[in-house]
């Protein structure tokens, strides 16, 4: 995989790239490499030599892809499900964030297949797109050097997904009201991580007691409410000071913080860089 952009239009973006066993080759569903991307600008990306299925969500902007001949756009909320050996060439059209995986694995042939010809294309809406971009930001997350999750575990996750894209009434029955409401309180959270929030307005954001709304989240992400929001704010932080050249105090009241010297406080601790510092290094 290549990209036809500079460098600093991916920065905030998550690449996760990982060599499939024997085991998962034959018997199980996998992702040689996912992520999540961010670009300020258009980019383009060609895939060499790819013989596998891109599967993507778009979270913000637009992603373009021509296959077969035929080009299309794909905008915010909308999943795009493509043969990369019939994939000429995909990218994005301006500042644009989505997830995105390429996957194989066990019939995946016959699965995808089936999937293009119930939504009618290889980019589509879907009833329960909000349960997919969950799903997928989960299994996402279980790729990271922190949380790796096992080559089972993500193949059941990756079928749950193709499930879901199969009927989505289907996939996370049972999941559904956890999954909603760690999903609403993401979403609240990074709507409003620019203002000084508190676990008593993420909690009445999803109207329940600060008790068992932490014990859900915890639960659904792994995380504290407190934590996540802590490594959002810093996620964001570092985007911005790589990304743009605006002021260390401006980052800071974007990232939630009044005092300049407090998020310069935590920064350093949590990335062990001042944020001065880690401008520099990036540049």
């Amino acid at each position: 995989m290549c990209y036809d952009t500079s460098l600093r239009n991916l920065y905030g973006s998550r690449i996760f790239i990982e060599v499939p066993s024997m085991l998962a080759q034959e018997a199980l569903y996998y992702a040689a490499a996912c992520g999540q991307f961010r670009t300020e600008e258009s980019c383009r990306i060609v895939d060499e030599n790819c013989d596998n299925y891109l599967l993507f969500y778009v979270l913000d902007g637009m992603v373009s892809v021509t296959y077969e001949g035929r080009a299309m756009a794909a905008e915010k909320g909308r999943i795009g499900f493509v043969d990369c050996a019939r994939l000429e060439e995909w990218g994005t059209d301006g500042k644009t964030e989505f997830l995105w995986m390429h996957l194989d694995g066990c019939n995946m042939a016959k699965i995808y297949e089936y999937i293009l010809k119930l939504h009618g294309g290889f980019v589509f809406k879907h009833k329960n797109a909000r349960e997919f971009q969950y799903m997928f930001k989960q299994l996402l997350a279980g790729y990271h050097p922190e949380r790796l999750l096992s080559e089972a575990e993500k193949s059941r996750r990756i079928y749950d997904m193709l499930m879901h894209l199969m009927d989505g009434a289907a996939a996370g029955r049972g999941e559904q009201p956890l999954d909603l409401t760690y999903e609403s309180a993401r979403q609240f959270i990074e709507e409003n991580i620019g203002k000084a929030i508190s676990l008593r307005d993420i909690a009445d954001a999803v109207n329940m007691s600060q008790y068992h709304f932490c014990r859900l989240f915890k639960k659904a992400s792994g995380y504290s409410p407190y934590e996540y929001l802590l490594m959002a704010r810093i996620d964001k932080a570092k985007y911005l000071l790589k990304a743009t050249s605006i002021p260390i105090k401006n980052v800071a009241q974007q990232v939630g913080y009044l005092n300049a010297s407090t998020f310069s406080s935590v920064f350093t601790t949590k990335v062990g860089l001042s944020p001065k510092a880690f401008r520099a290094e990036a540049a």
